[in-house]
């Protein structure tokens, strides 16, 4: 990861300028709906859970089964009811500049159907004349447990694996009670948002070190530790601040001279 981007976005904030239209959020959705098909196609292939030698479960593999490999070039971090507009602003990232986005709720299979099947094998106690399932409570916490383990695992490799991270910061996302007293009630949301400030922070290409940085700096001063931040306003004092403006500002001067890396015109802008 490189940078970090607070969109802010209000309630009635209009969407109309990313020019991306509901075809075109439906023909994200058929790749997307694709690449799930054949992940569960994979999984189902192994009806058992991967085991090491001694029958424990292969926590490794299971990863990758679950949550594999993608190379992203930012990673959208969002509520889960700002689905629909993380979707709008990865199409526009695909269409005016080529880069491709991570979601992880449309990417990767859902934790919850990984969760049941482990639960279903493993936390069953009793099962009534009608097929209703009792489960362990004890064991149900283990294995919730484990599993969001690896879900949060996973996520933490996909940011460090992004360039850089762009926060959809609504309402829905993040309550306001006082200017500056920002909260979430999502402990993804936390989690990443915690995960991108202390990620080390590695500049991607070295045109981005004469224009970002200052000339003559060591390159060694180039990959930045920030200071771990609590809570999400401070967190997200170490992101930049974007609005509707720049993303319109960025496609024009990026189509202004497309020889540049699309994300290298990102970071050269000038903020509002």
């Amino acid at each position: 990861m490189f940078k970090g981007f607070n969109l802010e976005l209000g309630m009635q904030e209009p969407q109309a300028f990313l020019g991306i239209n509901d075809l075109d959020i439906q023909r994200y959705d058929e790749h997307i709906e694709d690449l799930r098909k054949k992940l569960n196609r994979s999984i189902d292939e192994r009806v058992e859970l991967p085991r090491n030698e001694d029958d424990s479960i292969d926590a490794s593999r299971l990863i990758n089964d679950w949550f594999p490999d993608y190379k992203p070039d930012v990673f959208i971090s969002h509520s889960h009811s700002d689905e629909r507009t993380a979707k709008r602003i990865a199409c526009w990232l695909k269409k005016n500049f080529d880069l491709n986005a991570f979601i992880d709720s449309t990417v990767w299979g859902n934790s919850n159907d990984l969760l049941k099947r482990i639960d279903n094998k493993y936390c069953v106690t009793k099962i009534d004349k009608n097929g209703n399932k009792t489960y362990d409570y004890n064991i149900r916490n283990f294995t919730t447990s484990h599993v969001h383990m690896m879900l949060s695992t996973a996520l933490n490799d996909m940011i460090y694996a992004s360039e850089c991270v762009l926060f959809l910061n609504t309402p829905k996302s993040v309550q306001t009670a006082e200017i500056k007293d920002k909260k979430t009630n999502s402990p993804w949301i936390y989690s990443e948002l915690k995960t991108a400030c202390i990620v080390e922070k590695i500049c991607p290409r070295y045109k981005v070190r004469e224009a970002v940085f200052h000339k003559g700096m060591p390159i060694e001063n180039v990959r930045m530790m920030p200071d771990v931040l609590y809570p999400v306003e401070e967190q997200l004092s170490t992101f930049e601040s974007l609005g509707s403006k720049n993303l319109i500002q960025w496609e024009t001067e990026y189509r202004a001279n497309e020889s540049v890396h699309p994300l290298d015109c990102l970071y050269k802008l000038d903020k509002i």
